[in-house]
């Protein structure tokens, strides 16, 4: 791991990030703490100790920062989710198992749960960016879709377009984080994951 020194005094530092990972881990909780509009790039300059130089080096603007960010935390919850999924096993325990992780992961990492689940991203997001819970032509979205389509020609459960299983699925664990973090739920996500688990399979199971 490289040394890491300060950019503004030029002397060593300790073994850590590097300035780029520096810059979005001071830009994530700026935004959460202060929001993104009351947040400038001297104030990530003077959070992550990385001079503006070097922020407009690793990234054309703030806009593109808070892209970023989004992109990572995307990324890092998909793959957190997929390893819940198998395709083998039957709908009820998929579910189970993404719910758990699900609300797992917004316990673990609560403050990059905040700026996914609770930040307007569309006010301050130009480009169209995929959603943490989009199930598209990926792995995920594979491995979710075979599980379903399984589900359905065993009988497990009927038949019913996509976007609606999707609400099912990941609507009320979404609904429940955000009350979490905002304060208004005091239970643990993990705690209620059970409960939230077989609600969600019942709403797929009454379908029709």
């Amino acid at each position: 791991m490289e040394v890491i020194r300060d950019e503004k005094s030029g002397q060593p530092g300790s073994q850590g990030p590097g300035p780029r990972e520096r810059i979005l881990k001071a830009a994530l909780e700026l935004f959460v703490e202060q929001g993104y509009f009351n947040t400038n790039v001297p104030d990530i300059s003077k959070r992550s100790r990385c001079s503006v130089g070097s922020i407009y080096h690793h990234f054309l603007n703030k806009e593109e920062i808070a892209q970023q960010l989004y992109q990572d935390g995307i990324k890092q919850f998909r793959e957190a989710i997929l390893p819940s999924i198998d395709s083998s096993l039957p709908l009820k325990t998929n579910i189970e198992n993404l719910i758990q992780t699900f609300l797992s992961f917004a316990e673990t990492h609560r403050l990059l749960s905040r700026y996914l689940w609770l930040a307007r991203h569309t006010e301050f997001l130009s480009k169209k960016i995929a959603l943490p819970t989009f199930v598209g032509y990926d792995e995920l979205g594979r491995k979710l879709t075979l599980a379903i389509k399984n589900a359905m020609r065993n009988g497990e459960v009927p038949k019913h377009k996509a976007e609606i299983l999707w609400t099912m699925i990941f609507g009320m664990p979404i609904s429940y984080i955000r009350d979490w973090l905002d304060g208004y739920v005091a239970d643990e996500p993990s705690v209620v994951a059970p409960t939230i688990a077989k609600a969600c399979y019942a709403a797929i199971r009454g379908s029709s």
